[in-house]
């Protein structure tokens, strides 16, 4: 393989696939990246056997080849060179990289016991903006439990329907709903896709303009122009989350994120161990507090807030509250109490797209 190569196209490629390349000792072919001459070219794929890249640069092609390097010594060197223009040369898995002021060896190795990196069979299931794809992951991520009692809850449930995809997650304490209207004419479909793949994309698709979704043999496709991310998919039978969303509500208050999100920090220095404080809805407005034996306690007020209906007071764990309160788009976000012992519901204001449910603590 002879090829010449922008630095900075070759540095930014590399930073996609790196991340990904799997430290595992027992299978060090997997801490080597693969580059590839291809349709005049250059690909760079990683892969941890759960994930995989694919990442396409132009190039300069003399002469086609392959051959699998160790990712951190060629990135390291790669990130540290200036010049803009870099030669790289393969020859009996030795490849050698030149600048007009760098130049090294390092060894490689042959790609045959490099695994394969599934392909998109189909065309594509659906195609979405990306950023409208991140807000559902950015939405819902940290709802996903971190536990692996349930393996189905340690994903992102994504439902393609014919007018919106939903995408949720829940631990049993907390759980977050998306939704994006979008139109698409394949057959409805839903997936549990793994929280580190979402954590992948929520680093990756903010460079992309649009991303095409394909599933396949209990795998997912996110393909655009340069770039394609192969995930597996959980197995299992995600719940029934909507069940656990409350219809009827006792008391709703409409509050200002900015002033909320002020007094949850507040009383979160003064939570217990639970990290619990409590919210006090009356007629005059919105009382948060929290007392500790250990530390003391604090109270702020809320005059402006606006609540309707019953007063009401509940408790809950400030930082899944923060969380929630974080993820809602608008200014002023809505919390609904359904009741004592039955989860308090945020909304932002005057939208349905957001869901964010919080299972309250025992006084």
């Amino acid at each position: 393989m002879i090829i010449a190569v922008n630095q900075k196209n070759l540095k930014r490629s590399l930073t996609l696939v790196e991340r990904i390349v799997s430290r595992n000792l027992a299978l060090p072919v997997l801490q080597n990246i693969v580059l590839k001459t291809e349709n005049g070219r250059l690909k760079i794929s990683s892969t941890n056997l759960e994930i995989g890249i694919n990442s396409w640069i132009g190039a300069k092609i003399e002469e086609d080849g392959e051959i699998a390097v160790p990712a951190k010594i060629f990135s390291d060197f790669i990130d540290n060179i200036h010049d803009e223009k870099i030669t790289i040369n393969s020859k009996e898995h030795i490849i050698s990289i030149n600048s007009d002021n760098y130049k090294t060896k390092i060894i490689g190795f042959p790609t045959k016991d490099f695994p394969i990196i599934p392909r998109v069979k189909e065309n594509g299931f659906i195609k979405v903006p990306s950023q409208e794809f991140l807000e559902i992951l950015l939405t819902v991520i940290d709802s996903v439990s971190l536990s692996e009692s349930r393996p189905e809850l340690s994903g992102i449930l994504i439902n393609f329907s014919a007018d919106k995809i939903e995408g949720a997650a829940t631990d049993s304490f907390r759980l977050a709903e998306k939704v994006l209207n979008i139109k698409n004419n394949k057959a409805e479909q839903s997936i549990i896709l793994p929280r580190v793949t979402a954590q992948e994309l929520i680093r990756i698709l903010p460079g992309l303009e649009n991303i095409t979704i394909s599933i396949s043999d209990n795998q997912i496709f996110f393909v655009s122009e340069d770039l394609e991310i192969v995930s597996r998919l959980i197995d299992g039978s995600y719940p029934d989350y909507k069940k656990v969303i409350p219809e009827r509500r006792i008391s709703r208050v409409l509050v200002k994120k900015e002033e909320i999100e002020k007094s949850v920090r507040l009383a979160g220095i003064f939570s217990s161990h639970i990290s619990d404080i409590k919210i006090k809805g009356e007629s005059e407005g919105l009382r948060i507090a929290a007392k500790n034996t250990d530390k003391g306690e604090a109270s702020s007020w809320i005059n402006s807030a606006i609540v309707k209906d019953e007063p009401f007071e509940v408790m809950v764990n400030y930082r899944y509250l923060m969380d929630g309160l974080k993820v809602i788009p608008t200014d002023n976000v809505v919390l609904e109490f359904t009741g004592e012992g039955n989860p308090l519901i945020i909304r932002p204001e005057e939208r349905k797209d957001v869901t964010y449910l919080i299972m309250p603590l025992r006084n």
